[in-house]
């Protein structure tokens, strides 16, 4: 799937290239597609929950998000998902759950890295850290030019500022 795209996941070539009878340990291709959203996805969600409970949440997200290898299989996942309604739902599943992890570890930590709520909500910033990190790695992946280079040094810098605002204690 990562090198030849979900289109190319096929009985066969699982059992050529695998040795995997698919029918008779899965069912269907949606099963074992279905297999694959839950395994990645609960690991997903434990590396994330790992990184938001860590001493630089936002900068052990951003390493998550950013990271080609799992956005590229999230891609061809998702597309697979359009035209298959049950692995889409459990893609949006994941989607949601993570979601929400992310909100809510944000709602308990802005304030400690100085970030006004009310202009950045904390579904903004789940949104705009995860986005921007999944558009970089997949460009990355693609091999667009799209200054993801500039842009990802550009989040670094901020993250680092961040990150030494939280840990340096205010003086109120």
């Amino acid at each position: 799937m990562l090198d030849d795209g979900y289109a190319a996941v096929t009985s066969r070539r699982l059992e050529a290239v695998a040795g995997l009878k698919l029918h008779y340990h899965f069912g269907t291709l949606d099963e074992l597609l279905i297999a694959v959203v839950r395994r990645r996805g609960d690991a997903n969600v434990a590396l994330l929950a790992e990184a938001l409970a860590s001493a630089q949440p936002l900068r052990a997200w951003w390493r998550l998000a950013s990271d080609r290898r799992g956005n590229t299989l999230l891609v061809e996942l998702t597309a697979a998902g359009n035209h298959r309604p049950a692995l889409q739902a459990e893609v949006a599943s994941f989607a949601r759950e993570v979601r929400r992890m992310q909100i809510d570890a944000l709602d308990t930590i802005l304030d400690e890295y100085g970030i006004d709520r009310e202009r950045f909500p904390p579904a903004l910033v789940a949104v705009a850290l995860q986005g921007t990190g999944f558009a970089m790695a997949h460009d990355q992946a693609a091999g667009f030019d799209t200054a993801q280079e500039e842009a990802s040094a550009a989040m670094v810098r901020l993250l680092d500022e961040l990150e030494d605002r939280r840990s340096t204690p205010s003086s109120t």
